[in-house]
């Protein structure tokens, strides 16, 4: 009896453990060297399944607001690429990448972040309104498409939310 009540104890906390978490502020400083006040989200995964599909974050300096993914795949990605990202409504956000990814093989696909510099339009979108999907076109793996399941939809918004000018430095 003890040994089953136990076991289910260590079966709820592993579960409790392996759930993802929602991003936190992981970054929240001025640079001491430029004076910029630099926020930065912590890094979000998004699976299908068990599948892992998309990482994001979200950066900010000073008023200059950056969504970054990571595909976890080797994918060639170039400089000026549209991203689409579908909000709740239907309506698509078109960004644009900032650089160039060029992922030789499985070992260094998690290094390099595709960078979409944010316009004020862009901010207010993704403040108001929830993602229900991320499109990022590649040159060698075609287009990944992401839909993202109902408990990762306002994942992006809570992050956005987080880098917002409200927070103060340490």
């Amino acid at each position: 009896m003890m040994r089953s009540i136990v076991l289910t104890l260590m079966l709820l906390a592993c579960s409790f453990c392996s759930m993802a978490q929602a991003p936190v502020l992981a970054v929240n400083r001025v640079d001491k060297f430029t004076k910029e006040l630099i926020k930065q989200t912590s890094l979000y995964s998004i699976k299908e399944g068990n599948a892992l599909k998309l990482h994001f974050n979200v950066r900010s300096v000073d008023d200059n607001y950056y969504l970054q993914f990571n595909v976890p795949q080797p994918v060639t990605i170039k400089k000026g690429t549209e991203i689409t990202v579908v909000m709740e409504d239907g309506k698509s956000l078109k960004l644009v990448s900032d650089n160039d990814i060029i992922s030789l093989n499985e070992a260094d696909i998690s290094k390099r972040m595709i960078v979409c510099t944010l316009d004020q339009a862009e901010i207010n979108t993704l403040l108001k309104q929830q993602v229900s999907a991320v499109k990022i076109p590649t040159s060698n793996k075609g287009l990944v498409s992401v839909t993202l399941p109902a408990k990762d939809r306002p994942m992006i918004r809570t992050a956005m939310l987080l880098v917002s000018p409200k927070l103060t430095a340490r």
